[in-house]
């Protein structure tokens, strides 16, 4: 996964990991009864790799979404074996998604040992919750950003149709409830979309990350406690290894999953 550079309006956006709260200080959040909810935004299109807005476009995964899949799946294995046990996986209703959370579910159910290559998307026990969509990107949706500039130099406030960032974080807060009242276990997994988990993340940390300030990469994870008062922003953007480092972390400090 890149790690570095990532292009909005002509200018770098960091795509680092973001630790919001030290895994102990997470640990004793859930002890206190609260829910981790993990927010995977979806491996890579061909409309990604070329900064295409995809917005509501249903756009599949490409050959490199399908295995970056696959291996984030693994590494949650690797957090189910270690002792976070989660529950049914929940999607956005687009493919790209629905895929990605796929082979999540398969990966649960599967050796500890498998080949990420050889992993098959398990669908059909999903639940698909309309809230973990894309933002609504209106006219802007389906151009690049050269396209964007031409047609709409002023951005979403010219576009005059796009979802708005607060109208964006307030239906993912519903999102949370729905997956937490679909959800039995304490561990959540959602599968959703880097425009509405940045703009989640922006109103928890009151803009200090998220939309226009950071950019999530593909199959990253990005964790909330949530379920008692305001939900709270535990690590944003975790990559690779450290999705696994910082739950195995949160369980050698005591959490109980």
């Amino acid at each position: 996964m890149p790690n570095n550079a990532s292009f909005r309006k002509g200018r770098v956006l960091p795509v680092f990991p973001v630790y919001l709260t030290s895994p102990s200080q997470a640990a004793h959040l859930l002890l206190e009864g609260r829910r981790l909810i993990c927010l995977v935004r979806h491996g890579q299109t061909d409309w990604n790799q070329i900064k295409r807005l995809q917005g509501r476009e249903d756009v599949p995964l490409n050959g490199t979404g399908r295995l970056q899949s696959a291996c984030t799946a693994m590494i949650f294995r690797r957090c189910f074996s270690a002792g976070v046990h989660f529950g049914a996986v929940c999607t956005s209703p687009l493919s790209r998604a629905a895929d990605t959370a796929g082979y999540i579910t398969a990966a649960l159910s599967a050796p500890d040992n498998t080949d990420p290559a050889l992993l098959t998307p398990v669908n059909d026990s999903l639940i698909v919750l309309p809230n973990l969509n894309e933002r609504d990107y209106g006219s802007l949706s389906g151009l690049t950003l050269e396209e964007r500039k031409v047609l709409f130099p002023r951005g979403e406030k010219q576009a005059g149709n796009v979802e708005s960032v607060p109208a964006a974080a307030a239906r993912m807060y519903t999102a949370m409830d729905d997956m937490m009242d679909a959800v039995s276990e304490k561990a959540i997994i959602g599968v959703t979309h880097g425009g509405i988990i940045n703009a989640v993340f922006s109103r928890l940390t009151s803009g200090e990350i998220g939309t226009g300030k950071t950019l999530t990469v593909n199959c990253s994870v990005s964790l909330v406690a949530a379920g008692i008062g305001s939900p709270v922003p535990l690590a944003y953007n975790l990559q690779e290894d450290g999705i696994y480092e910082y739950m195995n972390k949160m369980l050698r400090s005591g959490a109980e999953f």
